[in-house]
């Protein structure tokens, strides 16, 4: 009796253990910690987009990327890129097959750039409060952060159009930008001209008007609108 119940406790135990590692991403230090397609929701990618010109993926190839989880796991030297349509993480698993992590798995994600670019890394997140098509699942890039901070939402969807020359219909990823700002956890939308950006920044209008006439800055150029919010949180 007793050997029958040490059996029965031991198949158990390794049930539990199989139903644990399937619900587990794990790492290897193969190329950094990459991602096994181990987890329940990070799942073998399948293209779905075939026939659609253009590209559904915030670039066309994947980067080395850190990405976040929601459950606070973190993973470095990830080869990833963002589904701008879905918002979803695609990533290259550690034995080279294509995954992606379900809507809301992963809240940051952070691109390291090359040097000629200039800029070290280049951040996204999820998590805002929702506005416009964009809920809390939506990436941002974080363009600034801080107090107020300037945010912008790169979103696809699919267009259905007509061919000029032979009127045949065929389907094609738009896109569309916005940009935000985040002050005191409330999301608005701006233009990039002078006079939208400056009424929303009326507690402060006197030294940031006299900042964008003295550093003579377009706003109409991401650049010069960092420059300014930078400038506005130091106030």
């Amino acid at each position: 009796m007793n050997n029958l119940l040490l059996c029965f406790s031991i198949l158990i135990l390794s049930y539990s253990n199989l139903n644990a590692q399937k619900n587990t991403i794990s790492t290897t230090g193969k190329w950094g910690q990459q991602l096994f397609i181990s987890d329940v929701n990070g799942q073998a990618f399948t293209n779905i987009y075939d026939g659609i010109v253009g590209n559904v993926y915030d670039q066309a190839d994947y980067r080395l990327a850190k990405i976040t989880l929601k459950d606070g796991r973190v993973y470095q030297d990830v080869k990833a890129r963002i589904n701008l349509l879905e918002h979803e993480v695609n990533f290259i698993a550690s034995n080279g097959q294509e995954g992606y992590l379900g809507k809301g798995m992963a809240t940051e994600l952070v691109y390291s750039m090359p040097k000629e670019v200039g800029q070290g890394v280049q951040l996204f997140q999820c998590g805002f409060p929702p506005i416009d098509n964009q809920n809390r699942i939506s990436f941002y890039q974080i363009l600034f952060n801080g107090k107020t901070s300037l945010l912008k939402s790169v979103y696809k969807s699919i267009q259905e159009r007509n061919n000029e020359m032979s009127g045949e219909r065929y389907k094609e990823f738009a896109t569309y930008e916005n940009m935000y700002l985040l002050k005191d956890g409330v999301m608005t939308r701006i233009k990039k001209d002078k006079s939208s950006v400056l009424s929303l920044l009326q507690d402060k209008a006197q030294g940031v008007k006299l900042f964008v006439e003295e550093q003579k800055l377009n706003l109409k150029n991401e650049a010069d609108l960092v420059s300014l919010i930078k400038y506005y949180n130091s106030l």
